[in-house]
């Protein structure tokens, strides 16, 4: 017979039943049955509420559980709670609750009435489970899935018995097809023509192998025409590493293809559809020269504002009917017989104009029609796009005597009203040739600068939400240019890569910050330093070779330098482009995306460019934490970021609240005045070295406060005093 086990009294029951829900992770609330007067109130909580809400336990006996409520607390949730208890039901719901110190938290909460012998109830128990961490993730996938469902790629998610489970919006619109239509099946029903079986064969044997597929398939729209999709296919793999799912990424490249078959005819035929050329227009003004009444003609050049882009975006095809119709547009501005539309180079057309000698003003408003006109929609490939130019002038006889003085002032006119912002008429003026001479004085100077090696650095800091320096950007000077004077980077930059100098000036440039970073190694210190690289510069194989081999004669390890690259690679076809990066990126090289957002930016990019960090442009910092755009956008580059596993710096931090509201919500660097200005290279390095363990320490006596604008003040103080 088993012994018998001694029956605890009332007051050892209680003090056993406390200490067991004290050791519960969960948060149990225990409140009386009293629903008048602003009750119930709490009668008992364990300890878990204690952690986890900040108050002591004095503070919340006797009061009402509405205490954790506020603001943002679902009020239709707490109202199906109240009818609840007043009918002496159990209930569960997902509510935000706040801590003693206004933190929010979500939780599951479960109340069930306990009941006396009459099925009275005397007490109600909420037992609260912390879900927080939970809502944070759900957030954080429905924000990316809107990511992915705005992005231009058509994006597909099989099971793997190739039934399509999911398609974004990007399918959507470039396919035709709705999402309701195409789920349950396979992706193949849109095959112009079948497969193979060794086609079959091959894509089904990659996939099996957990490798991913990459090439193209040749599909049909919804409405019948013929599309080519360059694709990824990549097997998805489940927290257990099994494969349960392949996901696919595809691009429309019909466009790029037409131009690729149409090559052949492009170099025997005018792509503009007969317009008169260059020649033509040539021998018209010539034959104006002579004429008595040579000064009642102007020449104008008209150049689509921003058409590189536009074509790169769209390719050939697009952009050779896009001039086609802008050049019929152009052609109703023609009036007498002697007056001529050519088309004399990429995007820009030549129209000798008799005007007569009637003023500037009656001129520019006959050409300010066809800037109307193109703000009009045009349509080409079923899309719409709008479209503004800018116009240069110069008069037949007045700003030039022979064709080239002409177009070479029209020309300059042209860049002018390009200079000013684009869609807009310029005249040509003195001063415009003053300008294109000093550009040629540039290259001069420049050139002999970069021989001399007479560029110097600057260093600006990048900052850790703690006020640690981290890494540095490295910024170039050219502080003794032509008559003794600066010139400011936006001034040469474009002239040295116009030049061709923007190669040696790099390396030149690459070259000093190594040796920085050896000299910061020497002394123990690691701080990373970013430089910019153009991206003309990755079409250079032997300049690709040559910061390889500066690296490896320096002995500065790779991973200490990041390389700062544009958005405009993001469109950037050139074959060897992606093949260099991966070169930099092998050999242990970092790159930071500066400007992220502003440009050409796809998610399904971003990994070709073996990015570790993304840069926030000034334009998304400025006016932070009021503009409700800027963070929205702030809070969507930190989440992709994170998503992405990627640093993300801020640049333009000029005031304590930006660097709050960044710190806040994750930014791992900061950079801008607030905290540092550019300085010369040689007293950076200085500073560094003899602050780096003064920072650190500082910092971490700071971290309670480091989400305030006292402390980033306090930090830019400091600062000031070291100097």
């Amino acid at each position: 017979m088993p012994p018998t086990t001694q029956a605890l009294d009332t007051a050892e029951q209680l003090h056993f039943m406390q200490a067991s829900l004290d050791h519960l992770s969960d948060l149990v609330v225990v409140t009386d049955a009293t629903l008048e007067n602003g009750g119930p109130f709490i009668v008992y909580v364990n300890q878990a509420v204690l952690n986890r809400t900040g108050y002591a336990r004095e503070q919340l006996i006797g009061k009402s559980p509405r205490l954790f409520q506020g603001a943002e607390t679902d009020r239709e949730a707490t109202g199906r709670i109240a009818r609840a208890l007043l009918h002496s039901e159990e209930v569960c719901e997902e509510l935000v609750n706040y801590t003693a110190q206004g933190e929010r938290y979500w939780v599951e909460i479960r109340i069930r009435p306990l009941l006396n012998e009459q099925g009275v109830p005397i007490y109600f128990v909420s037992t609260q489970r912390d879900v927080t961490e939970r809502k944070r993730i759900e957030s954080d996938l429905v924000l990316f899935r809107h990511a992915i469902d705005q992005s231009p790629s058509s994006v597909i998610i099989t099971n793997l018995e190739g039934e399509i489970t999911y398609v974004n919006g990007g399918f959507e619109a470039n396919s035709g097809y709705s999402r309701e239509e195409v789920l349950g099946r396979r992706p193949g029903f849109r095959a112009w023509a079948p497969k193979t079986e060794a086609e079959k064969h091959a894509f089904w044997s990659t996939l099996e192998r957990g490798e991913a597929w990459r090439g193209e398939f040749v599909n049909r729209h919804k409405q019948g025409r013929k599309m080519v999709k360059r694709a990824v296919v990549s097997p998805v793999r489940n927290n257990q590493g099994e494969v349960s799912h392949y996901l696919s990424v595809e691009q429309d490249v019909t466009a790029e293809k037409d131009a690729q078959q149409r090559l052949e005819y492009l170099a025997y035929h005018d792509p503009q559809s007969g317009l008169p050329n260059r020649r033509r227009l040539q021998e018209t003004i010539e034959s104006c020269l002579a004429e008595p009444d040579a000064d009642g003609y102007i020449l104008v050049l008209f150049g689509l504002d921003d058409f590189n882009r536009i074509h790169d975006a769209y390719g050939h095809a697009f952009g050779d009917r896009l001039l086609h119709q802008v050049g019929r547009r152009l052609g109703r501005l023609l009036g007498e017989r002697h007056e001529v539309l050519a088309h004399v180079g990429w995007e820009e057309f030549g129209m000798l104009l008799r005007t007569g000698r009637v003023d500037d003003s009656a001129i520019l408003s006959r050409l300010t029609v066809f800037c109307e006109q193109l703000a009009d929609t045009v349509r080409s490939f079923g899309g719409s796009l709008a479209l503004t130019a800018s116009a240069g002038i110069a008069r037949v006889g007045v700003h030039g005597d022979d064709f080239e003085t002409l177009r070479r002032s029209a020309d300059m006119a042209l860049n002018r009203a390009r200079e000013l912002g684009g869609s807009r008429v310029e005249f040509y003026l003195p001063e415009l040739g003053q300008q294109a001479r000093r550009r040629v004085e540039l290259e001069a100077a420049l050139r002999d600068a970069v021989l001399r090696d007479e560029l110097s650095l600057a260093i600006q800091s990048q900052f850790s939400p703690d006020g640690a320096v981290r890494s540095g950007e490295v910024l170039v000077r050219w502080l003794n240019g032509p008559q003794g004077r600066p010139v400011s980077p936006g001034e040469f930059i474009p002239v040295a890569e116009s030049s061709g100098l923007i190669k040696p000036l790099t390396l030149q440039v690459l070259s000093q910050s190594l040796q920085i970073l050896k000299e910061l190694a020497r002394h123990g210190v690691q701080c990373p330093l970013s430089v910019n690289f153009s991206s003309i510069l990755f079409h250079d194989d032997a300049f690709i070779d040559g910061v390889i081999e500066l690296i490896g004669e320096s002995g500065v390890a790779p991973t200490s330098l990041v390389i700062e690259i544009t958005e405009s690679l993001f469109i950037d076809n050139h074959a060897g482009l992606l093949d260099n990066i991966a070169r930099l990126s092998f050999f242990g090289i970092r790159f930071s995306l500066d400007d992220f957002g502003t440009g050409y930016s796809n998610l399904a990019y971003l990994k070709k460019l073996h990015l570790s960090e993304l840069k926030i442009d000034k334009r998304f910092v400025d006016n932070l934490p009021r503009d409700d755009d800027n963070r929205t956008i702030v809070r969507s580059i930190l989440s992709i970021a994170r998503q992405l596993r990627l640093k993300v710096v801020a640049e333009g931090v000029e005031m304590a609240a930006q660097a709050d509201f960044l710190a806040a919500h994750g930014c791992d660097l900061l950079q801008g005045y607030l905290l540092h200005k550019p300085e010369p290279a040689a007293a950076w390095l200085a500073r560094v070295m003899k602050n780096t363990q003064h920072h650190v320490k500082k910092a971490q006596k700071g971290v309670a406060s480091k989400n305030s604008g006292a402390y980033y003040m306090r930090l830019l103080d400091e600062e000031r005093e070291s100097d």
